[in-house]
């Protein structure tokens, strides 16, 4: 279904009048010949009655909106193109036009993604025996959301001693991508009591890496 057309079935009965309201009231200007809307009216009639009877409580049965899915089905079927064709892509339609009609208006100008210029902030937690969870987000942004034209982080980990931790990124040889906070790990039995050393960094839309944060450490619980 597309984005943009109302799930609810009595919205849609609502959509699809002020669509059908708009053009008629425009198609001089926009090039619309009348036979081209007026081709839905049968099908913008049977939903109609469709619905009528599926959102009544003493008519309402399964049959009922059964037939009420296939008229809107059927009237999808011929909205979408139309929409798409002589509305979306129509040139003499503007942009307020279209936000009338509740249809999307597409940013014709593409922004690119900012280098990340921060590290991610990074919480640790022991959630189980053998298992680390690892919280991050952006600095100053609510719920650990991500910046603005991010897709995730750069993780890399490796297990060693308290006595000789790394001291470059270089030295993290597992690496992991996560789209989304939280990142769970999960270790052998034989690896609690060891010291795991991580860090991250984040990643753009273009693949623009930003600065790593400091190496941590943890203990696997």
């Amino acid at each position: 279904m597309s984005h943009y057309l109302p799930v609810n079935n009595l919205k849609f009965v609502n959509f699809v009048h002020n669509i059908r309201a708009q053009v008629v009231a425009n198609h001089s200007r926009w090039g619309i010949s009348m036979s081209e809307i007026t081709v839905l009216d049968p099908l913008i009639s049977a939903f109609d009655a469709a619905t009528r009877i599926s959102e009544n409580p003493e008519t309402r049965t399964s049959a009922a909106i059964c037939k009420r899915n296939e008229a809107r089905n059927g009237l999808e079927a011929q909205l979408r193109p139309f929409i798409q064709g002589r509305l979306m892509h129509n040139p003499f339609v503007t942009d307020d036009d279209r936000i009338s009609m509740g249809l999307p208006v597409h940013d014709k100008i593409l922004t690119p993604s900012a280098d990340p210029v921060k590290a991610p902030v990074l919480e640790v937690r022991m959630l189980a025996p053998g298992v680390l969870k690892i919280i991050f987000g952006g600095a100053g942004e609510k719920r650990h959301a991500k910046p603005k034209g991010h897709i995730g982080i750069e993780f890399r980990w490796m297990l060693g001693d308290k006595d000789h931790p790394p001291v470059d990124w270089s030295e993290l040889l597992h690496y992991e991508f996560v789209p989304r906070s939280p990142l769970k790990l999960s270790f052998e039995g034989n690896d609690r009591g060891k010291w795991i050393y991580f860090a991250a960094r984040w990643e753009n839309t273009r693949g623009v890496k930003g600065p790593w944060t400091e190496i941590f450490s943890a203990v696997v619980p």
